[in-house]
Formats: structure tokens, C-alpha cells, sequence
């Protein structure tokens, strides 16, 4: 029998913190949800929002969640 082939939707969330000098508890969620990006092995903090970013740790390992719905893809 020939195998098929699925398309698996997949997340990958690397999780940490980052301290963050702000005048309101919301206004520090904007500065590190504008500012903060992150590619596979690297965390970037951007130029705008560096002052106020005073600290961060991530762990280089994600946590992968599978999203349980396959979709059956044609070659």
C-alpha cells in the first residue's frame, strides 16, 4: 500500500520572561509583544524598545503542540 502524505499543523513556543521598565503593567506587554521576535536558536530585542528592555531569558528549546487536524496533501 502506498503511504500518504499529511500536512501537520505544528507550534512551537519557546517560553521565558523579559523585564521590562514601563510606566503601566500594559503598556511593558506592548513594548515586548512590538518588540521582541524570535527565530529558531535566536531571540532578537528591537533597536525602538531596547532601553526599555532590561533583561530576558528564554529557553532555546520549544515546547510542539499538534494541531490534531490532518490535512491530507496531494503530490
Amino acid at each position: 500500500m502506498a503511504k500518504k502524505q499529511f500536512k501537520i499543523r505544528a507550534r512551537l513556543v519557546f517560553s521565558g520572561y523579559a523585564v521590562v521598565a514601563a510606566a503601566t503593567r500594559q503598556e511593558a506587554e506592548a513594548i515586548v509583544g512590538n518588540g521582541m521576535h524570535a527565530l529558531l536558536g535566536k531571540v532578537e530585542v528591537s533597536p525602538s524598545v531596547e532601553e526599555h528592555i532590561k533583561d530576558w531569558e528564554f529557553s532555546t528549546h520549544a515546547d510542539t503542540t499538534v494541531n490534531r487536524k490532518e490535512e491530507e496533501r496531494n503530490v
